[in-house]
Formats: C-alpha cells, sequence, structure tokens
C-alpha cells in the first residue's frame, strides 16, 4: 500500500447506535469492530465510500449484529455480495498469510484476545475484536485496527511487538497468528467465486 490507507477508529463513533438484538446495547464504540474493519476494507481495496454509518446500517439490515458484537460469517457474504467481490473463511493461519503475501485480497482477521489459561497476552485486543490484514511483505503484515489510538501498543505484553506507519500497524505475521488461534480469517478477494 503505497498510499496513505483510510482509516476509521471505532471510538469516533459512541453516537453511532448498534443495537444488540438481545437488549438494545451497542453502539460502533463498544462493538463496532467488525462493520468498521469491513468499511476500510471497502474503501482501501475497492476505493468507493462505505462509511462507518453506512456499514453499522448495513449490517443491523443483514442481520449480522450479534448479541455480543458482530457476526462475520454473515457479514462478510452480505458484504462480498453487495459489493462484487468474493470472500471465503478459514481457521489457517498459513493459509491467510498466503493469501495476503500472493497479493490476492485483503483478511478481516478475528482475534481472540487474553489467554489467562496460558499467560497470552493479546496483542491487538484483549478480547474478541477484528482487525483488517491489507497486506503482507516478508513476514510481516500491515494491519488496521479499529481500536487504534496511540499508546495502544505501549501497554505491558504489547509493547516492541507492533510498529505503528501513521495508523498503520507493522507486525510479524506470528503475532497475528498468536492471537488469532482457533479464530476466523475472511479472505476478500476480486476473483470470481469457486461455486
Amino acid at each position: 500500500m503505497n498510499k496513505t490507507p483510510v482509516f476509521y477508529c471505532q471510538l469516533d463513533y459512541e453516537d453511532v447506535a448498534y443495537p444488540s438484538p438481545k437488549d438494545g446495547f451497542g453502539n460502533l464504540s463498544n462493538n463496532g469492530c467488525g462493520p468498521i474493519s469491513c468499511s476500510m476494507l471497502i474503501e482501501n481495496m475497492l476505493g468507493v465510500p462505505f462509511p462507518p454509518e453506512e456499514a453499522a446500517a448495513f449490517f443491523l439490515e443483514c442481520g449480522a449484529r450479534a448479541d455480543v458484537g458482530t457476526n462475520l460469517y454473515v457479514g462478510a457474504k452480505a458484504v462480498a455480495g453487495r459489493f462484487g467481490l468474493s470472500v471465503r473463511d478459514t481457521k489457517d493461519a498459513r493459509e491467510a498469510f498466503l493469501f495476503l503475501r500472493e497479493k490476492r485480497g485483503m483478511v478481516i482477521a478475528n482475534t481472540y484476545g487474553d489467554r489467562p489459561e496460558d499467560g497470552y497476552i493479546g496483542v491487538f485486543s484483549d478480547s474478541g475484536h477484528y482487525i483488517l490484514l491489507t497486506g503482507a511483505e516478508g513476514e510481516k503484515v500491515r494491519v488496521l485496527d479499529p481500536m487504534y489510538r496511540p499508546g495502544r501498543f505501549d501497554i505491558p505484553g504489547r509493547a516492541g511487538k507492533v510498529r505503528m506507519e501513521g495508523s498503520l500497524a507493522i507486525a510479524d505475521f506470528s503475532i497475528v497468528a498468536s492471537d488469532c488461534r482457533n479464530r476466523p480469517f475472511f479472505l476478500f478477494s476480486k476473483e470470481e467465486p469457486n461455486d
């Protein structure tokens, strides 16, 4: 990515409702990493507008809003259909990495967060969270984290694992793979679907 990527921080969208079907709670600030990752995906990959407010409304309409957070299995297919993209999901981190390195498209990864049972501290989140992987070079990946604010990667357990270029995070893919252990990666491309 040579130009400055489009970046949205979900913390700027507390006033945009994203209500849970369970109890009506929620806004993009506290539950919007899924739609905002999709906003950044579409705007960076296709260069067409898909602002967070529009993404939130679309995710509510297509039924991707879950009781907590977002069901990206539903949302990814709906977004791909709307914008003429192909999408597939995998829990194979290496497959997602090769997809990026081969420049076939972009990937939304679902981080797990902290794993107290084995002392693991999540780098991109302390709980479930979606991040956008925009590309890879060598063993490094470029990441747009919808929760990024200066200082986010300076806390113990995260410090020294991510290098920032503006709002773009650069990290070894092994860090992303560790954060996303047994979690899905959603691979978006402009290729024709296989089925």
